[in-house]
């Protein structure tokens, strides 16, 4: 019999020991998988929305980091919102009814309105205009791309554009209508859109949004700015062709913008001008994703993974201290098994390969349960780190590094916590235990 035979035979001799050892191991070997892939997800999803084709966001006064999460990653709640009059300060003078440049439009090279409040079956809801995915890019120029139908167009109010995972979650295709509620799922619904286009896969929180025209989202009710004198606001009827809603009473909950790059220079020279000055004011401020991003990440994010994982890894340590004291329980019943082994000519090298491959057999049983049990809890999560934190989980996704790197820790620490027992097998007196 092979020396992997015997340890196998070894273990099913001690199964329900041996089991639950393993087991022991299994579930410390869960939560580090668990944490390494949640972890890693959610450094990758802040990450990726810090590559966006932006450099800055504009918002009301407030927290920039609340800005900058619900901008761009589609979580958390609106500030506040900011008069239609401070967008336009941003636009050229081809772009505004005076035909006067904006105050910042020198340091502008696209700016592009959003307005939220609304959502569709836990989705939020983004009103834009059609620059939004016409100038804007997924960063390094790499322009949007649309898997079914195209861009809505700026004078089609009631048209719509999903992102990848919105419509593959709801199994929306082009040309399907849907009607978003006011400020929650179970707010007061709203006129329908119709689908004009779901954008591919971009890996980035685009992929969670529904965008519908600005002017669309403008003329559901709730969403004008109160002004004395004004008419009310009434739904739009499905054949008319509503006027678009006055600039008093229009406001916007951020603008991004692509600041312009001076001859030679980069952009983040201007955008670092820009938003000093803006923040000086009293209409806005300005955030930098990537500064507010890297921030969170250092200053909560990291230090909170660290935490969890080595407090998980000491979980695998002291499963691994259950092989050792299992191991070194049984050495006293594997005595005469092992002097008669030796008796049979064995050799003491054996003898010490045949404990430690039994270790390593129990650390790799152990491992790959909990690294299937690890995947199958990240599944289970996943709906309510979607919900609180916007990152889509699920049994394939993965840390693969790390991951890998957990095979060579367990034979190490299997190794280590074999050595005892090994040693004690490899000194057992062959004459005291056949006497």
């Amino acid at each position: 019999m092979t020396l992997l035979g015997i340890a196998w035979r070894n273990i099913r001799q001690r199964l329900l020991t041996s089991g639950l050892t393993a087991l022991a191991l299994a579930l410390g070997v869960t939560l580090v998988v668990a944490t390494l892939v949640i972890g890693g997800a959610v450094t990758q999803a802040f990450n990726s929305g810090s590559g966006l084709g932006y450099n800055m966001i504009v918002g009301a006064k407030g927290s920039p980091l609340q800005l900058v999460l619900n901008s761009v990653y589609l979580i958390s709640k609106p500030i506040e919102n900011v008069p239609w009059s401070f967008y336009e300060e941003f636009l050229p003078g081809s772009a505004r009814s005076d035909g006067a440049d904006g105050r910042f439009a020198g340091s502008v090279a696209t700016a592009v309105p959003i307005c939220m409040g609304d959502y569709f079956r836990g989705f939020r809801v983004v009103g834009t205009s059609a620059a939004h995915f016409d100038r804007l890019t997924l960063g390094e120029g790499r322009p949007f791309r649309f898997a079914a139908g195209t861009n809505f167009r700026d004078d089609d109010f009631f048209a719509g554009v999903l992102g990848a995972a919105v419509a593959a979650r709801l199994g929306l295709r082009v040309g399907d209508s849907f009607s978003p509620t006011h400020g929650a799922d179970d707010g007061a619904v709203h006129d329908p859109f119709r689908v004009v286009g779901i954008l591919a896969r971009t890996d980035t929180p685009v992929d969670r949004g529904v965008y519908v025209n600005m002017e669309g989202f403008y003329l559901q009710e709730g969403h004008a700015k109160p002004v004395a004198g004004a008419e009310a606001v009434r739904p739009a009827s499905a054949g008319g062709s509503p006027a678009p809603l006055p600039a008093a009473q229009r406001e916007v909950t951020a603008i991004l913008l692509e600041t312009a790059a001076p001859a030679g220079l980069p952009a983040s020279l201007m955008a670092m001008q820009l938003r000093t000055t803006i923040n000086e004011g009293r209409d806005g401020q300005a955030a930098e994703p990537v500064r507010e991003i890297v921030q969170l990440l250092d200053l909560f994010v990291r230090p909170l993974e660290l935490v969890l994982l080595l407090v998980t890894s000491l979980v695998v340590v002291v499963s691994a201290l259950g092989i050792l004291v299992g191991m070194v329980g049984s050495s006293l019943e594997r005595s005469r098994d092992v002097a008669i082994m030796r008796a049979l000519g064995a050799r003491r090298s054996h003898v010490l390969a045949t404990v430690l491959i039994e270790a390593v057999l129990l650390a790799l049983a152990g491992g790959l349960v909990g690294w299937l049990l690890g995947h199958l809890l990240v599944a289970a999560i996943g709906p309510l780190v979607a919900t609180d934190a916007g990152v889509s989980l699920g049994i394939l996704s993965a840390a693969p590094l790390a991951e890998l790197l957990l095979v060579p820790l367990l034979i190490g620490l299997a190794i280590l916590a074999g050595l005892l027992p090994a040693l004690a097998a490899y000194r057992t007196d062959v004459a005291r235990w056949l006497s």
